[in-house]
């Protein structure tokens, strides 16, 4: 099942990806697709040509062109190619698939960070995947560096990041708050050298503390909204895209919390009849029942469910099920890039057009299963603890900055205390992951005592301004 699924994903990825190196965002099962290039569609391609190569899908050779032919094209170094942008990088989301115009009417045209995001953080995986390859690293490097993510965080702090970004730069509309993929915007944005809302927002997108839940079955999960839950392409994309969610504990409870609530619902509350009770996988994507369709929890009216949703979960038992269900006979030309969406009250129905992100998680998932540590080895890493400033260094700037906001609840680092005072269990993170700087050197590293004085100054701050208070207050009663 494995190997047969993963030849007809290595096809799919060679449909979508076009001659002049741009990505169609979907390809149509029987005739000629007419979707559009997205970058976040060129994102999911970067690993996915990474990951077939290295369950033997592709050579090096033919893998590591493929990465330079995609990067090039949106990176604007391919003759004739020249992909819309706005004034601080953010990518049209669809375009010409030949020259990177504007798509024709009547395509989304506004400027997507989220897509710019994938197609950032996908180069950057392509260019670990390959790291001896000098031009994938330049291209990534040209890439990364020519989008301001921090611009597109709301300048109010209150967590909002736009969904979409104004041609001449900065943001325009409305705005989506914590939690969904648009982590990914926040983590890029704060590996940024000038990452200021993002540092002010961190805690709200990066600490689960901060980010509101939903619980079925006493199962909590993340979401946006306390009154809905998310579906599970939020932490599935984040898993495969995003170091500080893969290699965060938290987070990755939370991965299996939607996981395990998916399955509840949809064995629990959920009727399915035709005896296939094994069924679920809530998410997005290309619906058998037309158009594109967003499922979730308690929001799935036409219980459509998604085997690359099971995949990328890890689930190779059911995967076998729906395989089992949907491969008779197997010559099919409508599962010719794979798996597909189901409805279990229309069983017979499929989607039309092969949707880019659904099959990559169905390839995603089948590689993990070979290989369970390729996408954490090769996702961009997590910020160090004690990085304060997320500068990729744990340094004396990070002390600074820690004993400046000494004693405040602005959220410098989640240390468990119920306030989330900034304190000397800070201190401590910082302290133990030290790197000394340029030297390497501890000996710079302030003693402990230094925190006793700190603590010192504010009290005799705080008594000061209560006093003066009294004070007043005393002599104003006397008057």
């Amino acid at each position: 099942m494995r190997d047969d699924q993963l030849n007809r994903l290595k096809n799919y990825v060679v449909a979508a990806i076009q001659p002049s190196g741009l990505v169609r965002d979907s390809v149509f099962l029987t005739g000629s697709s007419q979707h559009p290039a997205t970058p976040d569609a060129a994102g999911f391609a970067l690993v996915a040509l990474s990951a077939l190569n290295h369950v033997g899908k592709f050579t090096n050779e033919d893998a590591e062109q493929r990465v330079v032919n995609v990067l090039s094209a949106y990176a604007g170094q391919t003759p004739g190619v020249v992909p819309t942008r706005s004034a601080d990088g953010h990518f049209i989301h669809n375009m010409n698939v030949t020259t990177g115009a504007p798509a024709p009417c009547c395509w989304d045209a506004s400027y997507t960070p989220i897509g710019t995001a994938l197609l950032v953080a996908g180069a950057q995986f392509a260019r670990n995947s390959f790291p001896d390859n000098a031009t994938i690293a330049s291209l990534t490097e040209q890439l990364t560096n020519s989008v301001n993510f921090n611009n597109a965080i709301h300048p109010s702090l209150n967590g909002g990041i736009y969904l979409n970004m104004g041609a001449a730069g900065g943001g325009t509309g409305g705005t989506v708050t914590n939690w969904n993929e648009f982590m990914l915007v926040e983590s890029l944005a704060l590996r940024e050298t000038n990452n200021s809302r993002a540092l002010a927002v961190k805690h709200r997108w990066l600490d689960t503390d901060f980010i509101p839940k939903k619980s079925y079955g006493g199962i909590p999960t993340l979401t946006d909204n306390v009154s809905n839950f998310a579906p599970a392409f939020w932490v599935q994309q984040m898993q495969f895209f995003n170091g500080d969610f893969r290699h965060d504990p938290a987070f990755q409870t939370f991965f299996t919390n939607q996981k395990e609530a998916d399955k509840l619902y949809s064995s629990a509350a959920t009727p399915f009849g035709l005896g296939q009770a094994f069924r679920y996988g809530s998410t997005a994507g290309v619906s058998p029942l037309g158009g594109y369709s967003v499922e979730s929890i308690l929001n799935n009216p036409n219980k459509v469910f998604s085997p690359e949703a099971v995949a990328a979960w890890g689930d190779m038992d059911t995967l076998l099920q729906f395989y089992a269900t949907q491969f008779y006979p197997s010559t099919d030309p409508r599962y010719k890039y794979g798996l597909v969406r189901v409805s279990a009250d229309q069983p017979d129905k499929i989607p039309s057009d092969a949707g880019l992100v659904d099959h990559m998680f169905l390839l995603f998932g089948l590689v993990e299963s070979l290989d369970p540590n390729f996408f954490a080895d090769h996702v961009f890493p997590a910020l160090e603890p004690g990085d304060y400033n997320a500068n990729g260094t744990v340094d004396m700037a990070d002390y600074d900055l820690w004993k400046s906001k000494f004693g405040s609840t602005s959220h410098l680092a989640a240390d468990g205390n119920n306030d989330n005072r900034i304190d000397a269990a800070d201190y401590t993170i910082w302290r133990n992951n030290f790197s000394g700087g340029a030297g390497g050197s501890s000996a710079a590293v302030p003693e402990p005592a230094a925190i006793a004085l700190v603590w010192s100054l504010v009290a005799i701050h705080v008594l000061t301004v209560r006093f003066k208070r009294s004070t007043s207050r005393r002599r104003l009663r006397e008057a």
